[in-house]
């Protein structure tokens, strides 16, 4: 069996190995090549160690800590997959610094120049509480990278999008629930030789698919808001259905809610997601469903800026009373539908209705 896995773990690293021959020779590299090309160099150190161990020599040392690019870096990964803009900003890389930290230190402490008294006094003092700080670390960017594929699943995810997802949440939440529940901490008594056969063949299963949903994002890529597509000439049907769309949306006012999706307004009205965009963009002859709905949302927003009865709102309560998760997307909505921004809309109606009362 470590036959095998010897075979199955040089495989994991021929593979990780071509990722970034690949990403190294792209003429433009996103963050999810990047954070992934970082992620492969990680892996395979840990796979070169696992197969070639003490015959690494002085070079070992740099096989383990580079092997620590594994787990946090894969929640970069993950995060660059799953979002349409990826920051890595100092929260990110202090968290992933944080968990090489432990092993630089462990390494640095068990290097041939450290005095013995220095690790004398390192290892029964502070070796343990380090490692129990990265496995925790370790932990939470696991449960992370899991939660980002979960992220916008109610927010009417295309098909493709769906299975795609599935697969990456199903591989990964087996392969790691099976490799650091399972096998390292002696859940069942399994031989080395066994143990070394099912991570070998996790690391596998999780870099395949993730090459796969890699492959899939670079011809689906996420946007903040969809293009809109060739609807085709409206139907009857799709005339009818735009209707009730717009009732819905003006006479419950539905476009208050920030979180109304488009599968949210489907189930509403008890129509497919397909119906519900097709009548949107054929029947009503609006460019996609975030522009119909920022349209009421703005519509609301102009008359809260005017209305003497709200002069005492700030621009921010405006936004998120007219559905707007945040003052960002507002501001830029705003400006986009009438050219100026909202504390310059409301200057303007405010000098207006003094002109007014002046006369």
């Amino acid at each position: 069996m470590l036959e095998v896995a010897g075979i199955i773990n040089l495989a994991v690293a021929g593979l990780a190995l071509t990722w970034i021959i690949a990403i190294a020779a792209m003429p433009k590299r996103s963050t999810l090549h990047l954070t992934w090309a970082v992620f492969c160099t990680g892996l395979t150190a840990v796979m070169v160690r696992e197969v070639f161990g003490d015959a690494l020599g002085p070079a070992a040392p740099l096989f383990i800590i580079a092997g620590c690019g594994t787990c946090s870096v894969f929640w970069l990964v993950a995060r660059a997959l799953f979002r349409t803009r990826t920051i890595i900003g100092p929260v990110e890389l202090l968290l992933v610094a944080g968990i090489f930290a432990p092993t630089v230190i462990d390494q640095a402490v068990l290097s041939p120049v450290m005095p013995d008294i220095v690790k004398s006094i390192y290892f029964p003092a502070m070796a343990d509480g380090l490692d129990g700080f990265q496995t925790l670390l370790s932990s939470t960017v696991l449960m992370l990278a899991f939660w980002e594929g979960l992220r916008g699943w109610s927010g009417g995810l295309a098909r493709n999008e769906r299975r795609m997802r599935l697969l990456y949440l199903s591989t990964f939440g087996l392969c790691v629930s099976t490799c650091v529940m399972l096998l390292d901490h002696g859940s069942a008594p399994l031989s080395a030789e066994l143990m070394a056969g099912i991570q070998a063949a996790c690391a596998l299963a999780i870099l395949i698919v993730m090459s796969v949903a890699i492959r899939y994002r670079a011809t689906h890529p996420l946007t903040a808001e969809a293009p809109a597509r060739a609807a085709g000439p409206a139907s009857a049907d799709d005339r009818a259905l735009g209707r009730r769309i717009r009732d819905a949306l003006t006479s419950e006012r539905l476009y208050l809610d920030p979180e109304l999706k488009v599968a949210g307004l489907a189930r509403r009205l008890r129509e497919p997601d397909y119906r519900i965009s097709r009548a949107i963009t054929a029947g009503l002859g609006e460019p996609n469903f975030n522009r119909l709905v920022n349209r009421y949302r703005i519509e609301h927003a102009m008359t809260q800026l005017h209305a003497p009865d709200s002069a005492d709102l700030s621009i921010l309560e405006i936004a998120l009373d007219s559905g707007f998760a945040s003052i960002g997307p507002f501001n830029r909505a705003f400006k986009e539908m009438t050219g100026q921004t909202p504390r310059a809309f409301r200057a303007a109606g405010r000098s207006a209705l003094t002109r007014l009362a002046a006369e």
